[in-house]
């Protein structure tokens, strides 16, 4: 009986999704690649947000993507085949940058900013953050973000890491490696011993540049 009620839900999607929402979506991007996917409805588009998707992403309905005031037409940019989920959450005044193979899990929360400003006053007048205040995030290829996992900002995210559901990344993460807790702090490495040498002597090299 479920399977038969979810076949329904996805035939009864099918028209809104390829002739309507998809179409608007692209519409309303600065580019955008083939096959793009939207299933649950339409995203939550706020402000003059410049979106740069690449192919083959896969964006839920009941995604936010909102753009702050500070900066004109902070950007959002999608690498290929990145997927984000149910209720996610992305604020960009700046911009905010995702790479190929991202795995955003329902619930995700990113910004480049503080939201408002700490004086109370200023924030009564509904005056934007500081620009000072605003700093980029890069989250770079193979990224996976468990549920509810936050993004605060100027973070970088190395490649084909892994943060577990619920955590909190408020400082840089290296590639390759399972970080959990608030702040996210990695545990143990998910790379195989030679990529940990090439990491190794990767970092050795930049550190001799400094």
């Amino acid at each position: 009986m479920r399977r038969a009620y979810e076949a329904q839900l996805a035939v009864s999607d099918f028209p809104r999704r390829v002739f309507f929402h998809q179409p608007m979506f692209r519409a309303a991007c600065e580019s955008c690649g083939p096959d793009l996917l939207l299933y649950g409805g339409f995203p939550y588009l706020y402000g003059d947000l410049r979106l740069r998707i690449g192919a083959g992403c896969k964006i839920h309905g009941r995604t936010s993507l909102v753009a702050g005031k500070v900066f004109d037409a902070p950007t959002l940019e999608l690498g290929d085949h990145t997927s984000i989920g149910f209720g996610v959450v992305i604020s960009v005044s700046k911009r905010v940058t995702l790479g190929r193979d991202v795995r955003l899990a329902d619930g995700v929360f990113i910004t480049d900013n503080p939201g408002h400003p700490l004086d109370a006053a200023r924030r009564r007048n509904h005056e934007p953050v500081d620009p000072e205040s605003v700093k980029p995030v890069f989250i770079e290829d193979d990224v996976w973000l468990g549920t509810r996992t936050i993004v605060l900002p100027g973070v970088r995210i190395g490649a084909g890491t892994v943060v577990g559901a619920g955590s909190v990344v408020s400082r840089d993460l290296p590639a390759g490696v399972l970080a959990v807790g608030s702040p996210a702090r990695p545990v143990r490495s998910l790379l195989q011993p030679l990529e940990r040498d090439a990491e190794r002597v990767k970092a050795m090299a930049y550190s001799e540049t400094q």
